[in-house]
């Protein structure tokens, strides 16, 4: 049986995506999870244990590598872009050169999601790219606050093997 939708069993009460207390601007690194809307692939196909980016997957690519010229202290340790999600492993002011305080995490996946989807429904109206319904992202962003350099580590392998291990992903099949 799966497991019901918060929503269903407490009706107007949302989950907090973020952790509490936690000042997102504090110099850390964050893995962070990005699903589309509906889970759509949108972005590509697997196959072979490859991923093949459509236009619109090279585009969020070219978006993610875009961040740190958008926000001087964000770098942008790794990332890879699935056919219905992505993951990036964002460093908040974790460069000699950053300075602290200035960008918080949110504002950083706001700015991506909303040129992304600009971009998109550009895509869309002169390049034939799948239409989308209402959105390309779902609603929020999944993040974990890293907190040694041995999770580091295990969660920088976690994205290099992502494509790899896509027939295992939760995520594979859905919106398809």
């Amino acid at each position: 049986m799966p497991y019901p939708d918060r929503r269903e069993t407490r009706p107007g009460v949302t989950r907090r995506l973020r952790l509490k207390d936690h000042d997102y601007r504090s110099p850390s690194y964050y893995f962070v999870t990005i699903c589309t809307h509906d889970r759509h692939p949108y972005f590509g196909h697997i196959t072979n244990k490859t991923m093949h980016l459509t236009n619109a997957g090279q585009m969020v690519t070219t978006c993610i590598e875009d961040i740190p010229d958008q926000f001087p202290d964000i770098a942008i340790d790794s990332f890879v872009v699935m056919p219905n999600h992505l993951h990036i492993m964002i460093g908040i002011a974790v460069r000699l050169t950053d300075k602290e305080g200035e960008t918080n995490l949110s504002r950083v996946v706001q700015w991506f999601k909303m040129t992304t989807h600009r971009l998109y429904a550009e895509g869309v109206r002169n390049e034939g790219w799948l239409p989308y319904h209402r959105k390309v992202w779902q609603e929020g962003f999944h993040d974990h606050i890293v907190r040694n350099d041995k999770e580091l580590d295990i969660l920088r392998r976690y994205i290099a093997e992502n494509v790899e291990r896509w027939d295992q992903d939760q995520l594979f099949g859905d919106g398809m």
